[in-house]
């Protein structure tokens, strides 16, 4: 398992197509319209908690994992071809006959072009030597030993395409239904109990604590000029001046 997502590197695509998904909804673009929150915040918030989110639908991911890993043993184990002996070693290398069907042709290609080319030269100069006749008949010698060889060697290419076709390995059977349906149950798992909820819940969570229930609760102080009944204006100093200050006033 990831230590980064819960997930296999392979699911994380899956995960990412259901988080997508499920931002699409109707509800969830109704939630984000009334929302501070962009898409792309809550993309990202739903990334980064993966690992919290998957675990909702653990129980059917791991159901979906074990299968598929259970198919991949059992294909490898019909694929396994037993260890081949020396013989096939030497079989499969390169030998002599791959070279010479390569250098035949071109060296015989060279030796004719080049002995026509001198004897028809000799012909041209009004030279009627034996030479001349001896070099356009091995000259057209070459030319037949290039075409055989040329036509030789493509069968060989053929031949060895033939035999690298035979041998590669058969393409991997399909999936098992049951791994397909495992999947699906994960997703739809994944989508209906645990990335939609997480989703509801950013979209739900008030920002500020005043936003959820009003006002905060607690006392408020402003200024000094109380109005509760035993205070009659901002000017009083307390109630040992007053009483201080009261014979002064009968006289």
């Amino acid at each position: 398992m990831s230590r980064t997502y819960g997930l296999q590197d392979e699911d994380r695509p899956d995960y990412a197509l259901v988080l997508d998904e499920a931002l699409r909804t109707p509800e969830i673009r109704g939630l984000l319209a009334h929302s501070a929150v962009s898409p792309g915040q809550l993309r990202n918030r739903g990334l980064g908690a993966a690992r919290r989110i998957t675990g909702a639908a653990d129980t059917e991911y791991r159901t979906y994992a074990s299968l598929r890993q259970q198919t991949r043993v059992a294909g490898r184990a019909e694929r396994v071809e037993p260890l081949s002996g020396p013989g096939d070693q030497e079989e499969h290398g390169v030998g002599v006959l791959p070279v010479l069907a390569v250098l035949t042709p071109l060296l015989a290609g060279v030796a004719a072009a080049a002995f026509l080319l001198i004897g028809y030269g000799l012909g041209l100069a009004g030279s009627r030597t034996p030479t001349a006749g001896t070099l356009i008949t091995a000259g057209w010698t070459s030319f037949g030993i290039c075409a055989v060889s040329a036509s030789a060697g493509l069968f060989s290419l053929y031949r060895t395409a033939a035999a690298h076709t035979a041998s590669a390995p058969a393409p991997p059977a399909a999936r098992p239904p049951a791994v397909d349906r495992a999947r699906e149950a994960w997703l739809v798992c994944l989508r209906d109990r645990a990335v939609l909820p997480f989703l509801r819940d950013q979209l739900r969570e008030p920002d500020t604590p005043a936003a959820a229930g009003g006002r905060e609760a607690g006392p408020r102080y402003g200024r000094p000029d109380f109005s509760s009944p035993g205070f009659g204006s901002p000017d009083f100093a307390g109630p040992g001046l007053g009483s201080a200050n009261a014979p002064a006033e009968r006289d």
